[in-house]
């Protein structure tokens, strides 16, 4: 059963239910009301601080004693993905890398081998493989049912006993997403604010901050949702949905952790049915090249301020 669809996404409103007495008020209107305040939170939040990891959500590799145990492991913390939602992971999450590495949905065009300078990591990075494999970790807010409750049936239907969610918690979702020999690591996209070590003239440094903020209104729902569906960084696998008549994923706000390279050959390696690159080496976790949504206190501690 696929989760109900964030009513943001439909219906981020300007509007505020007005109140009178003796209006009657149904389902809908609570839900307006919901999606009123929720969609001016995240307007804001979105707007001010941008999207990325706000704490914690830091991705470490653990071996593990047996080939099953080897994890990719992503501690609790909190995000903002790009239309201001806060995602949050409340307890560490695991990622088996054997099992994900083996599983059959995947194929072996899925899996391409690169060398460090395909990698596209961080400017710090070492320790990597010399070959391996590429994939990126990518979080989204998904919203989960929670509990029943008795309620009129819906649709055409005549049932006494029918009953719906009596919850929805803001939940998650966490995918790893190889790349291919077809489709390379791609760079990850760069702020839009300019960086004083490319502009170290402070006037032009305003004037550039100015222009970006004069272009930064990103318009509709519907124009942000087709930005992001033509989003080349972010993997096709996780912008189609074959359930939906378009094929585009109803929900395609991802946010980017981590690239993860998998030690590995071009020697093929063969598991029942399933063929994949020779694991060979490390794995490497390279968490610097996410993007990050920064508190006030955070940035008057790097000026300085106090």
């Amino acid at each position: 059963m696929s989760p109900p669809n964030d009513a943001l996404l439909d219906a981020e409103t300007r509007d505020r239910l007005h109140y009178a007495t003796g209006v009657l008020l149904d389902a809908g209107d609570f839900t307006a009301e919901q999606t009123y305040h929720r969609g001016r939170l995240t307007r804001a939040l979105a707007y001010l601080h941008g999207v990325g990891t706000v704490a914690g959500l830091h991705v470490s590799h653990h071996e593990g004693t047996e080939p099953e145990h080897e994890e990719l492991r992503v501690s609790a913390g909190l995000a903002l993905d790009p239309f201001g939602r806060l995602v949050e992971v409340p307890t560490d999450a695991c990622l088996k890398l054997d099992r994900w590495y083996w599983q059959e949905p995947l194929e072996l065009a899925d899996f391409g081998v690169f060398t460090p300078a395909e990698y596209r990591l961080s400017p710090d990075a070492a320790g990597y493989p010399p070959t391996g494999v590429v994939a990126d970790l990518f979080l989204r807010f998904l919203q989960c049912e929670r509990g029943k409750t008795p309620a009129f049936a819906a649709g055409p239907f005549d049932a006494m006993d029918a009953v719906v969610a009596s919850r929805l918690r803001d939940g998650y979702e966490l995918r790893l997403v190889p790349r291919s020999t077809a489709y390379p690591p791609p760079e990850v996209p760069k702020s839009p604010f300019p960086d004083p070590v490319d502009e170290p003239d402070p006037v032009q440094r305003r004037i550039k901050l100015r222009q970006v903020i004069f272009n930064a209104w990103r318009g509709s729902r519907e124009q942000e949702l087709a930005k992001l569906w033509s989003d080349t960084f972010i993997p096709a696998s996780l912008l189609t949905d074959p359930a939906q008549p378009d094929l585009k994923m109803r929900d395609p706000a991802w946010v980017f952790l981590a690239r993860v390279v998998i030690g590995a050959t071009d020697v093929e390696d063969v598991r029942g049915t399933e063929v994949r690159p020779t694991r060979q080496g490390a794995v490497y976790v390279d968490n610097d090249l996410r993007p990050f949504s920064l508190s006030t206190a955070a940035l008057a501690r790097w000026m300085g301020v106090f």
